[in-house]
């Protein structure tokens, strides 16, 4: 189905050099508050907002409408029926309507409905992106739940923080260029941003129901570009429990606030499955439980500690090949 698309500040919208695509499903509660700290933006000008309402029947379109009236955003509003992609088709509609509207773009941001971002946002992402094809900003939550439950969710956090920080400094270390790496590819569509060229010549978001913005930048790095962190570009998640891409940050919240096992970001993985990719290549398995990662801490910890006393990346990757042969 072709979408129907709104204009609001046509001139505004086809002059912008920087957009932000949100792809918003059944978000009446959220998508007022994302807009209203876009319009808050103290670097918004020469941005445009494409807002990619999709498989909807609430109120969505008619706030995005509201808000882009009274911010007087230069925004585009598309409302389309997706039969299958989710939201990875959403985004990708959503690129490429901006591409369409907004031809002088040379840089795109992703972010999502149930989002806010913080001040100085589109100006550390505008600024990584000019230096960098792609651009991984850090994302947070919201306090937007009762305190109980927000401290049933922080149960087990510092277990998988300082689990993903050795990961992290696991992965840069034995990386050909520790300086510049990423580490491990965390990419959120909450908060994302990427070149217009680069995400031309990958060809852009694939239409998945989820990770389709690790896949993004999975194909990134494959055609030799080296993405970059931007922490100091902030986004505030809602910390929900019923969300809209399955396997997504909702579905995660909702496990722990059941009291079910724990499992952690899929870009983590067992420390014996981290060996064995050094070892053998190829991507390694995620899902890693929150009481696996709280019996591998130490292992990993000595791993890096390890990792920290060899100068180079060749002799770092000799040290784990002689560690998996010994664990």
């Amino acid at each position: 189905m072709r979408p129907v698309c709104e204009v609001f500040d046509a001139a505004g919208v086809a002059a912008a050099r920087l957009v932000v695509v949100i792809p918003a499903c059944n978000e009446a509660e959220r998508i007022g508050a994302c807009l209203d700290a876009l319009a808050s933006q103290e670097e918004r000008g020469g941005c445009a907002v494409h807002v990619c309402v999709n498989n909807t029947d609430d109120d969505t379109a008619r706030i995005v409408r509201d808000r882009a009236r009274r911010h007087g955003l230069a925004l585009v509003l598309s409302e389309v029926r997706l039969p299958r992609g989710g939201v990875g088709r959403a985004r990708r509609l959503g690129h490429l309507l901006a591409m369409r509207f907004s031809p002088k773009a040379g840089a795109f941001l992703s972010t999502d409905a149930d989002c806010e971002a913080e001040p100085g946002w589109l100006g550390a992402m505008r600024a990584a992106l000019e230096t960098h094809p792609a651009v991984l900003g850090r994302i947070e939550g919201l306090d937007d739940l009762p305190p109980d439950l927000l401290e049933k969710l922080r149960h087990g956090g510092q277990v998988e923080d300082d689990y993903m920080r050795l990961s992290m400094e696991f992965a840069r270390l034995v990386s050909d260029d520790e300086a510049t790496s990423i580490g491990l590819n965390t990419a959120g569509g909450a908060n994302l941003g990427i070149c217009r060229e680069v995400y031309r010549a990958i060809g852009g978001f694939r239409p998945l129901t989820s990770r389709e913005d690790r896949d993004l930048i999975d194909r990134v790095m494959a055609a030799g570009y080296r993405p970059a962190r931007a922490e100091e570009a902030v986004v505030r998640a809602s910390m929900r429990s019923e969300g809209r891409a399955p396997g997504g940050m909702a579905d995660k919240i909702a496990e722990r606030l059941s009291g079910g096992a724990m499992s952690l970001d899929t870009a983590l993985a067992p420390v014996s499955a981290m060996l064995a990719r050094m070892s053998c290549g190829g991507p390694h398995p995620g899902d890693v439980s929150l009481s696996r990662a709280a019996a591998d801490l130490p292992i990993l910890a000595a791993h890096v500690d390890q990792l920290r006393h060899r100068s180079c990346p060749e002799e770092r990757r000799r040290y784990l090949r002689s560690a998996r042969i010994r664990d």
